[in-house]
């Protein structure tokens, strides 16, 4: 049987040959190459438009770029298997629609903002407890229970296979070079070392989460970047790292800080923290160095209540929904040291 095609350049359907040629793709935002089939007419030699290699030319550029910048179906599906969570609830945390998460899982390309997300979640795993955390009132009450039980047996299990550093880490990379980790990375090591600074005397866990974050915030002031790229959140007692318990229950695993609980005369129980190992200079600048001894300098005396209600009238702390992380760009707003 004789293909034959319309051809715009005789106004008549002719037989046509077809050939290869290499062409560069524009899509989405990327040069995709590819060697493509098309239609020259037989009887003028012009170009002619076949519906079906058209196809198959998107095809092969939807593939190739999938194969260089996207996941395949499989990764896809992993990504949300990996939580054991329906495709309802999973969609509904990314807020994007399940027959989205469907398609996606059958072999579509998703749309950019949609393979962005797998792509986060494939890279950083904890990120879903962000997206329950923020999407949660959308879950139906049963979808609510069943996606607790799936992702609380999911921490357990990833956490029972992971170091104390991962651990920590996996609590504040998610946020890395947004507003709300000082557009930095996270510094596992300067995280500790900035806590073993604070330490290395000892010093109330109250106390010690204000300095971080004082520290973090006032180099961020005066540098637009973080000096450990941690997330700070808003608590009743003013800002704390985020997961702050369980980071400091690791570095007291890892030996790191000694953690001694004490009651004072008002009943309070307190816990002071101490280093347990040497607080090594050398891996911060001297600007940082700088700054953190500022932050020592001038809350010296300041106890665990008095430094609390002195954060409380930082902007950044009083325009922060409660639990919430607090934006860096309230450090424009933090008050000068005197």
């Amino acid at each position: 049987m004789t293909t034959m095609n319309y051809c715009e350049s005789c106004h008549a359907e002719h037989t046509y040959t077809v050939k290869k040629e290499l062409q560069v793709f524009r899509f989405r935002g990327q040069d995709i190459e590819l060697e493509r089939r098309i239609a020259f007419c037989n009887n003028c030699g012009s170009l002619i438009d076949v519906e079906e290699l058209e196809t198959e030319t998107m095809a092969n550029v939807a593939r190739i770029y999938t194969e260089k910048y996207g996941m395949t179906s499989l990764e896809i599906q992993n990504v949300r298997q990996q939580y054991k969570l329906g495709v309802r609830p999973f969609a509904k945390l990314l807020n994007i629609g399940p027959a989205s998460v469907t398609r996606y899982e059958s072999g579509s390309l998703p749309q950019a903002t949609h393979l962005e997300l797998y792509k986060r979640l494939q890279q950083h795993p904890h990120i879903i407890l962000e997206f329950f955390s923020r999407n949660k009132g959308s879950l139906s009450s049963r979808e609510l229970k069943m996606a607790e039980a799936s992702l609380d047996a999911w921490t357990i299990a990833e956490q029972s296979f992971q170091t104390d550093e991962q651990i920590i880490e996996s609590i504040y990379k998610p946020h890395e070079i947004t507003d709300l980790a000082g557009y930095s990375d996270f510094s596992l090591e300067k995280f500790i070392h900035m806590i073993l600074y604070f330490t290395t005397n000892g010093v109330l866990k109250t106390k010690l989460m204000k300095l971080m974050w004082y520290s973090d915030f006032l180099y961020f002031k005066r540098q637009t970047v973080s000096i450990t790229g941690a997330t700070y959140v808003k608590y009743p007692y003013g800002p704390v790292p985020k997961n702050h318990e369980i980071a400091l229950a690791h570095l007291q695993h890892m030996n790191v800080i000694e953690v001694d609980e004490r009651t004072n005369d008002e009943g309070w129980t307190m816990m002071l923290i101490k280093a347990s190992e040497p607080f090594d200079s050398t891996i911060f600048s001297d600007d940082e160095l700088e700054t953190m001894r500022e932050i020592e300098a001038h809350f010296r005396d300041y106890g665990s209540r008095k430094i609390s209600e002195y954060a409380h009238n930082e902007m950044g702390w009083l325009e922060t929904v409660d639990k919430q992380p607090i934006s860096y760009r309230y450090a424009q707003e933090l008050r000068e040291l005197h």
